[in-house]
C-alpha cells in the first residue's frame, strides 16, 4: 500500500470532518487488551525506502499457511489450484461483472453461469442446477424451504448428526420462525443407519438431510436411505436431500443416481481458495419437475430472431422482481466469480483430473490412516468407510495435541472438542493431494512424541 504523510493540520481537519476530537478517539471500540500501548518502533529520520525496507524484513518473518503441512478440513480445504485459473479469473471481463439485468449486453456472463450449470448438473447427477448460492449452509436451508413448498405439507425435517454442526445452525436460524421444525437423526458407527432412519419417519416428515462424505469423512450409504424413503409410496415419501463433497463425486456416485431430489454442497474445494473459511460458492441442483421451486435465478440458452444462440435469465423469482408472496426465497444474488472459478476448475480437469485429485487424496489417507492407528495410544474411533477424511482418538486433549503440532510447525486436524463437548480426546484428519508423503511423515513423527503409552483415564463409574 502506497504511505501518504499528513501534517498536524491536516490530521486536526480530518478528525473534525468525522467528529471526534484525537486520534485515541478513533480507537476506543477496540479492547484495551489488543491494543498495542507504545508507538510502533518504527526508525526515524529514514527515508521512504529504507522504511518500507525495513517494514518488508518485518513480514517476511511471519509464516504462511501454505509454508507447513496441514490437515485441517471439516469443510474447507487446500487443494491445487492451476495457474492459469488465477489469470482467467482475474481478467476484468470477469471480476468487474455483477448480476447480468441486461442479457442483450451480458452475453459472456450468461454464458459463464450457464456452463456453470452444466458442469454442476453432471457432477451431481441431476437435471437442472441454479446460478450458485452463498455458500453450502445457506443451500442446505434453501433445500429444505424449497422441499416444504414442494411437498405442500409436513412440518419436520429428519437431519442427519452427520451434516456439518455450522449447516445445522444456519438451517436453525431460517427455520426459526418457519412452521418447520428440525429433529436431529444420531449416527451409528459414524454413518447414518437406515434402521433408526425408518423409525423416525412419521406422516410430518417432508423431507431428509444427509452429507456424504459426512462430516466426520464417513461415506453414507445412499442406496439404502433412499430405499427406506421410498418403501412410504410416491405421495408419503418426504424428499431426499443430499449434502455432497464435489471432490468426492469424481470417484463416489452421484447423489443424483442415488435417488436424491435436491443436492447442494460447497464450492471452495473447486478452485477457491481457503482465505480463512471464504468467500466461497455454494451448488444446488435438483430436478426439472422443481424449477419454479428453485431459489435464486437460472440462465437459459435460447436462439434470437436470426437463429443465433444466446442466453437469458429464465429463472429469477426473487423479492426484487416479483410479489414478495410469490418469491421462491430471498437469496439476492449468486456467487459469481467463485463460481465462475468452480467451472474453470471443472473445465481444466475434466473428469479424469478430478478422479486423480480424488484417488490420490483417499491413497494418502488411508496410508496416514494405518500409520496413525499403529502408534500406542491412537485408536481410531469407529469402522466406517472413508475417503480422505477422518477422526482419531488421541491418549491426550485433543486441543493439547493440535498446541504441540503447532509447535513442531505442523496444522493438526480440528479438535472436535470445537463441536461436541463429548469428543475432547478426538481430531479429524484431512488428507488432499496437497499431503505430500514427507508432509505425513512428518505428522507420523510428531504425534508418535504425543502421549505415546500414556495411560487413558478411567472412565467414571
Amino acid at each position: 500500500m502506497p504511505y501518504f504523510p499528513h501534517t498536524a493540520g491536516d490530521r486536526e481537519a480530518m478528525l473534525r470532518a468525522i467528529g471526534v476530537e484525537t486520534l485515541e478517539d478513533l480507537f476506543r471500540g477496540i479492547p484495551g487488551a489488543i491494543r498495542l500501548h507504545r508507538p510502533l518502533r518504527i526508525p526515524s529520520r529514514r527515508s521512504e525506502a529504507e522504511i518500507l525496507a525495513e517494514l518488508h524484513a518485518l513480514a517476511s518473518r511471519n509464516r504462511r499457511m501454505d509454508d507447513r503441512p496441514s490437515f485441517l478440513g471439516a469443510g474447507v480445504y487446500r487443494r491445487f489450484i492451476p495457474a492459469a485459473l488465477d489469470y482467467l479469473s482475474s481478467r476484468g471481463e470477469f471480476n468487474t461483472s455483477y448480476t447480468p439485468y441486461q442479457p442483450e449486453v451480458s452475453q459472456g456472463t450468461l454464458q459463464a453461469i450457464f456452463e456453470y450449470q452444466s458442469l454442476i448438473c453432471r457432477l451431481t447427477g441431476m437435471e437442472i442446477s441454479n446460478a450458485s448460492m452463498y455458500d453450502a449452509a445457506t443451500a442446505l436451508a434453501e433445500a429444505v424451504l424449497m422441499a416444504h413448498a414442494v411437498k405442500g405439507h409436513g412440518t419436520r425435517v429428519l437431519v442427519s448428526e452427520g451434516i456439518h454442526p455450522e449447516y445445522r445452525r444456519v438451517l436453525a436460524t431460517y427455520l426459526k420462525n418457519h412452521p418447520v421444525e428440525i429433529e436431529v437423526l444420531p449416527l451409528e458407527d459414524g454413518v447414518t443407519s437406515p434402521r433408526s432412519l425408518e423409525a423416525a419417519l412419521r406422516e410430518d416428515t417432508l423431507a431428509f438431510a444427509f452429507q456424504t462424505p459426512n462430516f466426520f469423512g464417513s461415506i453414507e450409504d445412499g442406496r439404502a436411505i433412499e430405499k427406506v424413503l421410498g418403501a412410504r409410496g410416491a405421495d408419503a415419501r418426504p424428499l431426499l436431500i443430499a449434502v455432497a463433497n464435489p471432490i468426492a463425486l469424481g470417484v463416489l456416485e452421484p447423489p443424483g443416481r442415488q435417488g436424491a431430489d435436491i443436492v447442494v454442497g460447497d464450492g471452495q474445494q473447486l478452485g477457491n481458495y481457503p482465505s480463512y473459511g471464504g468467500p466461497t460458492f455454494g451448488f444446488f441442483a435438483t430436478r426439472m419437475a422443481h424449477v419454479r421451486k428453485v431459489p435464486g435465478r437460472i440462465v437459459g440458452e435460447t436462439r434470437d430472431v436470426d437463429g443465433k444462440r444466446g442466453y437469458v435469465l429464465t429463472f429469477q423469482t426473487r423479492e426484487q422482481h416479483i410479489r414478495r408472496e410469490r418469491a421462491t426465497s430471498n437469496i439476492c444474488t449468486n456467487q459469481g466469480l467463485c463460481s465462475l472459478r468452480g467451472a474453470m476448475y471443472l473445465s481444466f480437469l475434466g473428469e479424469t483430473g478430478l478422479r486423480e485429485v480424488a484417488t490420490v487424496s483417499a491413497r494418502r489417507a488411508h496410508g496416514a490412516f494405518a500409520r496413525l492407528t499403529a502408534i500406542p495410544g491412537i485408536e481410531k474411533v469407529w469402522d466406517a468407510p472413508f475417503l480422505d477424511e477422518f477422526p482419531l482418538r488421541l491418549p491426550v486433549p485433543a486441543e493439547e495435541a493440535y498446541r504441540f503440532l503447532e509447535q513442531r510447525g505442523i496444522g493438526g486436524g480440528l479438535p472436535l472438542v470445537r463441536y461436541f463437548p463429548e469428543r475432547d480426546d478426538q481430531m479429524l484428519f484431512a488428507f488432499t493431494e496437497m499431503a505430500t508423503p514427507k508432509d505425513v511423515d512428518a505428522l507420523v513423527g510428531a504425534l508418535e512424541e504425543v502421549g505415546v503409552g500414556a495411560p487413558r483415564p478411567a472412565e467414571a463409574p
